[in-house]
């Protein structure tokens, strides 16, 4: 076999290897999401879906886990923060997308975000200097570390069924609670959302 069919073997992705994917024990959302506070505005309340912390199933990746990321950047125009998994492949991770009307602030005033990913998951918490207002999203990128929890097999029966039901959700005041957020797929194994204000965000499911 050549290093060219090895190497596209090793970046085969989830939907190629689920049937022989060997997965993690479930991460409680609690862990998750460590508990913090919430604060700032919501999407339009008929468009989400709100879940018990423990009814959620939570999205793990078993690759190498990104950094925490810290930028300051002018407000008013379009700035894309990209996180990338640790080497040796550093496939994206995700994408927060800050577009020119994102922050309640005016044009040229510099701004600051942090981005911290939550161990073990498709999740991240984002911070920002100055609230948010409109456009901001966030894009989890899972095709090449996708890793469903032996418990979303049971409740979705597939990973692909698992996949399916798949939404990004903010975590609610005390972690008690998660608010599916509308997702859109705007390529296979990606998955976007809203990101209406700071908070911890996780990719996941409920039965």
């Amino acid at each position: 076999m050549t290093g060219i069919s090895r190497r596209r073997r090793k970046r085969a992705t989830w939907r190629g290897v689920a049937a022989a994917a060997t997965t993690t024990a479930v991460t409680a959302l609690a862990a998750a999401c460590g508990g913090r506070a919430v604060s700032g505005p919501r999407v339009e309340a008929s468009a989400v879906r709100v879940v018990p912390a423990a009814t959620a199933i939570v999205l793990e990746t078993a690759g190498p886990p990104p950094s925490d990321t810290a930028v300051s950047f002018a407000a008013g125009a379009l700035h894309v923060v990209v996180l990338r998994h640790g080497p040796p492949e550093n496939v994206v991770f995700a994408e927060v997308s800050f577009p020119p009307r994102a922050f309640r602030v005016d044009s040229g005033r510099v701004v600051s975000v942090e981005i911290r990913p939550r161990p073990g998951v498709y999740g991240l918490e984002v911070v920002t200097s100055q609230p948010l207002r409109q456009g901001a999203s966030v894009t989890f990128k899972y095709a090449r570390y996708f890793s469903a929890p032996a418990r979303a097999r049971i409740a979705f029966g597939s990973d692909v069924l698992y996949e399916r039901a798949l939404a990004v959700g903010q975590v609610q005041a005390g972690g008690s609670a998660l608010a599916l957020l509308p997702s859109s797929r705007p390529t296979a194994d990606n998955l976007r959302a809203p990101l209406p204000a700071s908070g911890i965000y996780l990719v996941a499911a409920a039965p």
